[in-house]
């Protein structure tokens, strides 16, 4: 799987939403992360120290997955912020404000003893907490191309992006088109 980088700092880049779109109903084989060495090489992608990993780790990755999909999903932004919150309970991280290029920024880090899962569940609360701080939690959304039900962060100058990209919104004008030639 290609995961989307994106072209601006966040912790860990599109960290949050690789995770899960690594799960596609949109392909024949929808789960990308089907063995312990799959999801070593998406944490690898990420640049996420890879320990022992095992089908407990797995599992705890696609419930995570799927808390995280609940938050691109939300209904209301009080929903979204509820959520991030939720991730953000218990992270285990580090901040420090710190010197950066003529301004400030914050910086982070985790304790290297801590556990795969709350590792890993840590940075995903970073990355969506930086997220919803930069663009706003309405910028997180799900492709609005069915069946595609891919998450993407809405980038666009007006925030007014419906697709998670070129493909999905290619196909849904085209069936637009036809509907209306019939």
């Amino acid at each position: 799987m290609n995961y989307r980088r994106y072209n601006f700092e966040i912790p860990f880049g599109a960290l949050a939403e690789n995770l899960v779109n690594s799960h596609d109903v949109t392909l024949a084989e929808p789960e990308h992360l089907r063995t312990p060495a799959d999801l070593a090489a998406f944490l690898r992608e990420h640049d996420l120290p890879v320990k022992r990993l095992g089908t407990a780790e797995l599992e705890g990755v696609r419930t995570l997955r799927a808390e995280v999909r609940a938050l691109f999903a939300a209904e209301s932004q009080a929903e979204a912020l509820r959520r991030v919150n939720g991730l953000l309970e218990g992270a285990r991280t580090q901040l420090a404000a710190v010197k950066d290029r003529g301004g400030v920024r914050i910086a982070w880090s985790m304790d290297q003893d801590i556990d795969f899962f709350d590792a890993l569940r840590s940075a995903v609360a970073v990355n969506v907490a930086h997220l919803a701080a930069e663009f706003g939690v309405e910028r997180l959304r799900v492709c609005g191309a069915s069946p595609c039900i891919d998450v993407f962060l809405d980038t666009s100058k007006r925030g007014e992006q419906r697709f998670c990209g070129p493909r999905c919104a290619t196909r849904t004008r085209v069936a637009a088109h036809r509907a209306r030639q019939d």
